[in-house]
């Protein structure tokens, strides 16, 4: 998620409590450690090197029982009424986004679009999306409209179908969540609920108008951001769904779905490593490190540093760390190329599938509290969700409970959701390697150079999730 909905979490539960001004991202309280962080750190990454021995020497690889366990073992038609309600809610829930935000109050605090954009649908249907199932092709709103206007037209189509070229890959969406990391991350207003209704409602004619060109499926694989997006997390989920006449859903092990050996495009592999590297330079922008070096780079004025170079300093950083990431993704992958005759560009394709489950838990660590607490301002702001004195469902006088998580249950959450997403990653590593390797010693050897990349991903995880929960004087 953002920077911007936990300072929104923070600022409304400060706003509701005592009319004050808070700036944290979403706790006010710290958690002392019974250990020195570093205790946690070397522990966490020696549990993922642990997991990668243990693999190496016990684990074996089955190809037939892996193509089984990949395969969906349940599975069934999903009723047209069930399609068709997610259809009207998804095309609801845009509508109100847009009409709050431009004819609602202006407040963050006192409309729904904010928490609704930022909380329940980026944070808690991401959250959904990885662990329960892909549903947004059911919800798309633009999708559901499109469809709409050219049931409408028919026997006429909107679209001119202008082949799609095969060069672009799915760089327009990468372009997208570039643009949309910058405005959660770094624009200013970023919050502001007319802010986010215009920018709704550009991205919406932006993805019509790919629609109309190129063909609604052409650009829902290549342009349209949220779907490539949260096809990705969706591959972790245990929930599949196909579209169709009719839908269909199956079940499958949880992570099957990143088992693969058709490489991803290089664009498809960069459009990963920017999501990994966009939400790792979220975490690392809230450190006092990082707060130390643009005083020092920028220097302060009497009201702090200046907002106009400190915004240009934090694009750049938005740049140049999903840059950093993918650098030592593809020197890590050079490696392991010099034991196959394969490109560097298949084996980058195939093995960035292992850093989804990564991607994944650093959303749950450094996101949940945002969910828990920011989440619950939908209850009242649902009554009255345009600001006006409403109150529809009775729930305007719910008052937020802050206390329903704590400092120390984050941290250990952190803990548990870093090493556990490290380790099924070395897992989806070894089966990728085991698939790809003709030599089992040269599989095993190929995941060394990756060890040591999620090694020091893992405690560089850590290491930013710790900053603004942990006290930074330790035992």
């Amino acid at each position: 998620m953002s920077r911007c909905s936990g300072r929104l979490a923070a600022g409304m539960a400060a706003w509701v409590l005592t009319g004050a001004p808070a700036h944290s991202h979403a706790l006010a309280q710290r958690y002392d450690l019974p250990l020195p962080l570093g205790y946690f750190l070397v522990a966490a990454g020696a549990a993922v090197a642990v997991s990668f021995v243990i693999l190496a020497l016990f684990w074996r690889y089955d190809a037939g029982a892996a193509a089984r366990s990949s395969g969906p073992s349940i599975q069934g038609a999903i009723p047209r009424l069930v399609v068709l309600a997610c259809r009207i809610i998804g095309v609801s829930l845009l509508a109100l986004v847009i009409v709050a935000g431009l004819l609602g109050n202006p407040g963050p605090f006192k409309n729904i679009t904010p928490v609704l954009v930022w909380v329940i649908w980026w944070v808690g249907f991401g959250f959904f999306c990885a662990f329960i199932g892909n549903v947004w092709g059911l919800i798309n709103p633009w999708t559901a409209l499109f469809d709409l206007a050219e049931w409408l037209v028919r026997p006429k189509r909107l679209s001119l179908r202008v082949s799609y070229p095969r060069w672009l890959g799915v760089w327009p969406a990468c372009a997208l969540l570039l643009l949309f990391a910058w405005f959660e991350l770094v624009a200013p207003g970023r919050d502001v609920p007319r802010n986010i209704a215009i920018a709704a409602a550009l991205y919406s004619a932006l993805t019509w108008a790919g629609f109309v060109v190129f063909g609604r499926d052409a650009w829902l694989r290549h342009g349209e951001v949220f779907s490539v997006l949260f096809d990705l997390f969706g591959r972790f989920a245990p929930l599949q769904l196909s579209a169709g006449r009719p839908w269909r859903w199956a079940l499958r092990p949880p992570a099957a779905g990143l088992l693969t050996r058709t490489p991803l495009s290089p664009s498809m592999t960069a459009f990963a490593l920017l999501m990994l590297g966009s939400v790792t330079v979220d975490g690392f922008m809230e450190t006092p490190l990082w707060a130390g070096f643009a005083e020092r780079l920028l220097g302060t004025t009497p009201t702090g540093v200046d907002p106009g170079a400190y915004m240009v300093l934090q694009s750049a950083l938005l740049i140049a760390g999903p840059l950093l990431l993918a650098a030592l993704y593809l020197a890590v992958v050079a490696m392991m190329a010099r034991l196959a005759t394969a490109r560097v560009a298949d084996l980058a394709g195939l093995f960035v599938l292992s850093l989804v489950p990564i991607a994944i838990a650093y959303h749950l660590a450094h996101y949940f509290t945002l969910l828990a607490i920011a989440g619950q301002f939908i209850i009242p702001l649902v009554s009255d969700p345009l600001g006006i004195g409403w109150d529809l469902f009775g729930t305007t006088l719910y008052r937020i409970d802050i206390g329903l998580v704590d400092a120390r249950f984050i941290w250990y959450l952190a803990v548990v959701a870093i090493v556990t997403g490290h380790i099924i990653a070395v897992w989806i590593g070894h089966a990728t390697a085991y698939a790809v390797f003709d030599d089992t010693k040269a599989a095993r050897r190929s995941q060394v150079p990756m060890l040591v990349l999620m090694v020091g991903y893992t405690v560089m995880s850590l290491w930013i999730l710790a900053q603004p929960i942990v006290e930074p004087s330790v035992k």
